[in-house]
């Protein structure tokens, strides 16, 4: 009897201390996912639909800076297994708001390459955090000819940091405010020969 009670206080307090979910992880919250092959590289755009709930706008707006992330992954198709992760990438956005300026700092990091913007207004830095624009992933020298391959693009958003406490307890739950189902691009080939 103790343990079923412990096992229903526990579940309460997972649910009262986990973060509401705006953002359901349903269909097409990453749109528009193409590749494309410029100067021998393969680069990848995308769009998030949705990524502002009122919260993050106000933690945002109240001077918390908000970290989203970007995963990309070059995968092989394969007929009879799980297709193959060739390559991985991360890109992530800082959003930091000067409550006494009004300005949103935005800094983007993708790898060792790092890009600083500062806007006015709110919509402006929703539009630039919520697409990646022609994103270098590799070079065309990882497809292999006759080969067939595509992108993967999934987004995130970290939850701020928790009390210790509570992060001690509840360590095995993720704490997300953003966590989007994996999008794919069309299908990705090239012929060398010619």
């Amino acid at each position: 009897m103790k343990r079923a009670s412990w096992t229903a206080f526990l579940l309460l307090l997972v649910l009262f201390l986990a973060p509401a979910q705006p953002f359901a992880a349903g269909p097409e919250r990453i749109k528009k996912v193409t590749t494309e092959i410029i100067n021998q590289e393969i680069v990848v755009s995308a769009e998030l639909v949705d990524g502002f709930s009122r919260e993050i706008i106000n933690d945002i707006q109240d001077g918390i800076p908000k970290d989203f992330y970007y995963y990309l992954l070059l995968k092989r198709k394969q007929k009879s297994w799980f297709d193959e992760e060739v390559l991985a990438r991360t890109i992530r956005y800082t959003v930091k708001y000067d409550t006494l300026k009004k300005k949103y700092a935005i800094i983007q990091t993708d790898g060792e390459r790092v890009v600083e913007s500062t806007v006015d207004d709110i919509e402006t830095m929703k539009r630039l955090v919520a697409k990646i624009d022609h994103v270098p992933l590799a070079p065309i020298s990882f497809l292999k000819s006759r080969n067939r391959y595509y992108v993967s693009v999934k987004s995130q958003m970290k939850a701020a940091k928790l009390p210790f406490y509570v992060n001690y307890f509840l360590f095995f739950i993720p704490f997300l405010e953003l966590d989007t189902p994996w999008a794919d691009s069309d299908i990705l080939s090239i012929n060398r020969g010619g």
